[in-house]
């Protein structure tokens, strides 16, 4: 008789799969995993739970609190400790535009304290003005918002025309112009 070789294969050809197959289930797993953690989660809630705000010299002159808790500043000087404010709410009342920087900013103040004033307009095409938000240098307002860092990424039309070296801007819920 004759004897016909047989060839065995070999089970190392599934052996790259199996591994591929196990490294995606583990992936998996551990991005959905990485959610559940109550300790994490604790932690985060106690972290937000636990900030607070610097408020000394909030009962000065300068700073009063209002009804709102928005620091109220009277007068611009109360620009030049805006940095100390990050994270506050702001009023500013009857305050005069310096100069507008493209279609949602605008500055107050004036040399070292002129500061940036962002703000979200509401697009109205196919009407005389743009937005609802209608400001002009020289013309003054009252300002109330947020003081945030002052971002890196800002458009190149606004950075072309204020100190990108400032610590803090306003980024304003709401701007009235003053008659």
């Amino acid at each position: 008789m004759a004897e016909i070789p047989v060839e065995k294969k070999s089970s190392m050809s599934l052996l790259p799969w199996l591994l591929l197959a196990a490294g995606v289930i583990a992936l998996l797993w551990w991005l959905l995993a990485e959610g559940d953690d109550p300790d994490a989660q604790a932690t985060l809630d106690d972290d937000v739970a636990a900030q607070t705000y610097d408020t000394e010299g909030a009962e000065d002159e300068e700073w009063t609190v209002d009804e709102d808790g928005a620091v109220a500043l009277t007068g611009i000087a109360g620009l030049a400790s805006l940095g100390d404010l990050i994270g506050r709410d702001v009023a500013l009342t009857d305050v005069a535009v310096n100069r507008v920087v493209g279609d949602e900013a605008f500055t107050i103040g004036e040399g070292d304290n002129e500061t940036l004033v962002m703000f979200d307009e509401e697009r109205t095409p196919n009407t005389p003005m743009e937005g609802n938000v209608d400001v002009n240098p020289g013309s003054n307002v009252t300002i109330r918002g947020e003081v945030r860092a002052f971002p890196g990424d800002l458009p190149q039309s606004v950075t072309e025309e204020v100190d990108t070296d400032a610590t803090a801007m306003i980024f304003a819920s709401s701007v009235e112009t003053v008659e």
